[in-house]
């Protein structure tokens, strides 16, 4: 039963080929603590070809699907959803996501309390990633210094970990991927690498902590990876919440590991936060705040944030009036951010609330540093502070973006030449955005004119937001 001051919200998804999790979200919504008359439940279709609109149309007759002739991505889409609107409020929710009940209702108690936070524009919600880990630790008796000539670097390393397989019920392999690829290399590890075969390894630094994620609480856990040392012999004990698991005696030749996890120590699962809203740095690179931390509650309290993920927010339809919609030409990524640096400029402002609570899969429907990936983060970020920024913070960011092009450019060649061959997206994707700015800030000259002629709020605010990192 609705109340009379219940507001009508519209919530917008956008879908692009993600068929497979679009179940679990609409169940979800509509198990929400919010009547469902006043919820609108809009999808905009990024011309799927996996049957994404023909599912939903018979499965989810009440939600308002909008199909598209063409993928506008994340920012087309979204403005498509908003001019379809009703709601006073519009929440918005990535396609690969399930909220808790409370999801909308405490995310509009911010709203309803405008002496405590006025000019509320948007408000974003606890945001953990999908399933719940079991945080292992890895604990060597032993670290060898290795010398990188051809780097100039030092590197302390313990253990080679690779082909690490996890099995757990019949919902081992799911949606975005096998339980593998939803492992989370928490704290301790050096960045992938690939063997002559291509196979990818890490090495651990000290000690680390390897997450594990755990599906189905019914089925015991199982875990299983090959491990070398770099000193010869060491140990390896893998150890969760006080108890030791299994003591590993290692040598360089790689053994098998089988750990085995049975369903009483599933009491130390903890979720990971993918998100609690969006910081920036001096440069203007943004980042989710506590991303990759075991959620312990560090993040438990109602406070102002710069701006909020886009994976899971509501926001104000007045400041959508004022500030305006995303930017189409963004595509994805940084999108967000534009909007609420847009917002803040504005005088309006975004708060977090932890007990709006979303679960994602993130990157369910792209891979994070793909090709796509990699070019709208580059491009979007220059083309945000040209539009909203100070002048010396883009002709800063700008050379920096150049110089750091060079340099990166140079390194790769020297390795090509040494023989070296490494897979450095980054580098056709920097050659370019450097031409393509050639035309794009021309192009996007006036933009940038009305939104720093509509400030009603000082660089400095903006300047006092900005966080090492």
């Amino acid at each position: 039963m609705s109340q009379d001051d219940d507001p009508l919200i519209s919530v917008i998804t956008v879908n692009f080929n993600g068929k497979s999790f679009l179940k679990n979200l609409f169940n979800s919504i509509l198990n929400l603590n919010y009547p469902t008359e006043k919820i609108q439940m809009i999808m905009v279709d990024n011309n799927s070809t996996d049957g994404s609109v023909e599912f939903v149309r018979k499965e989810f007759p009440w939600v308002e699907v909008i199909p598209l002739k063409e993928n506008r991505g994340y920012a087309g889409g979204n403005n498509e959803g908003f001019r379809h609107s009703k709601g006073r409020y519009i929440a918005l929710i990535n396609n690969d996501c399930i909220v808790d009940r409370d999801w909308l209702t405490e995310m509009l108690s911010i709203f309803k309390q405008p002496a405590d936070y006025l000019n509320a524009g948007a408000v974003g919600s606890k945001v953990v990633f999908y399933y719940s880990y079991l945080p292992f630790q890895l604990i060597t008796s032993g670290i060898g210094q290795y010398k990188n000539k051809e780097r100039k670097e030092t590197r302390r390393l313990g253990v080679r970990i690779s082909d690490l397989k996890v099995i757990n019920g019949k919902r081992s392999n799911i949606a975005s991927g096998t339980l593998d690829e939803n492992v989370k290399y928490l704290d301790g590890f050096y960045s992938e690498e690939l063997d002559r075969n291509g196979n990818i390894y890490r090495w651990t630094k000290d000690n680390a902590i390897l997450a594990v994620p755990v599906a189905d609480s019914d089925e015991e856990l199982k875990l299983s990876f090959k491990a070398s040392s770099y000193i010869s012999p060491n140990s390896l004990q893998i150890v969760l919440g006080e108890e030791i698991i299994k003591d590993i005696k290692l040598s360089r030749r790689p053994a098998t590991i089988k750990v085995q996890i049975p369903k009483k120590l599933f009491i130390h699962c903890r979720d990971i936060i993918n998100s609690c809203g969006i910081k920036v740095n001096k440069s203007f690179y943004s980042t989710d705040r506590g991303i990759g931390s075991i959620d312990e509650g560090q993040y438990n309290q109602i406070e102002e944030i710069f701006g909020l993920s886009g994976s899971s927010c509501m926001i104000d339809r007045k400041m959508l009036d004022d500030a305006g919609y995303f930017n189409e030409s963004f595509f994805t990524y940084y999108e967000d951010i534009d909007l609420f640096w847009r917002a803040r400029l504005k005088g309006w402002k975004n708060f977090f609330t932890p007990k709006s609570v979303a679960r994602h899969f993130h990157c369910g429907t792209d891979k994070e540093w793909s090709y796509d990936f990699t070019y709208h983060v580059i491009r979007n970020r220059l083309l945000m502070i040209f539009k909203c920024g100070w002048p010396l913070l883009f002709i800063r960011c700008y050379l920096a973006f150049v110089v750091s092009g060079l340099i990166h450019t140079l390194y790769y060649l020297v390795a090509l030449i040494r023989g070296v061959r490494q897979k450095r997206i980054d580098i056709p994707v920097r050659i370019r955005v450097f031409w393509e700015l050639f035309y794009l800030l021309p192009v996007n000259l006036m933009k940038r004119i009305r939104i720093r002629a509509g400030n009603r709020v000082k660089d400095k605010i903006i300047k006092s937001w900005m966080r090492d990192f």
